[in-house]
């Protein structure tokens, strides 16, 4: 592609992601140690490393699946601390695998999905159980 249509970040433009210090540990195991991260809006941004590199619990602070432990995030505009609900509604997660491989049922997807928005477990049984009724596929 010419370098005339590559989209060009700069420090200028806004960020879909803003974190600056995000730590994370579990019991006397740091696994995020301060990560400071800006990706530009309109950009890709891929995270590799090697296995326990941190990249899983990175993913999931960012999707507010679970809290950081020090640092601030903003994902498109939002603080993941002050507004979850803003980051969950700006952002789409898939899993490394979906449920369109035949790993997981379609209920088992949709109680993914309850469980990465918060909802409580009976509600989310029972409104996945509601969906698989309303669009015939029980």
């Amino acid at each position: 592609m010419p370098s005339s249509v590559m989209p060009t970040p700069t420090s200028g433009a806004p960020a879909a992601v803003s974190v600056v210090g995000l730590r994370k540990s579990y019991g006397d195991k740091t696994v995020l140690d301060g990560i400071d991260l800006r990706i530009p809006a309109g950009t890709v941004f891929a995270l590799l490393g090697p296995n326990g590199a941190g990249k899983t619990t990175t993913v999931q602070i960012l999707s507010t699946l679970i809290s950081a432990d020090g640092g601030q995030a903003q994902v498109a505009g939002h603080d993941l601390a002050a507004d979850p609900q803003g980051v969950r509604a700006a952002i789409g997660v898939t899993g490394q695998f979906s449920a369109v491989d035949g790993l997981i049922t379609g209920e088992e997807n949709m109680l993914l999905m309850a469980d990465l928005h918060h909802l409580p477990k009976q509600e989310g049984r029972r409104t996945a159980a509601e969906l698989l009724e309303r669009f015939d596929l029980t």
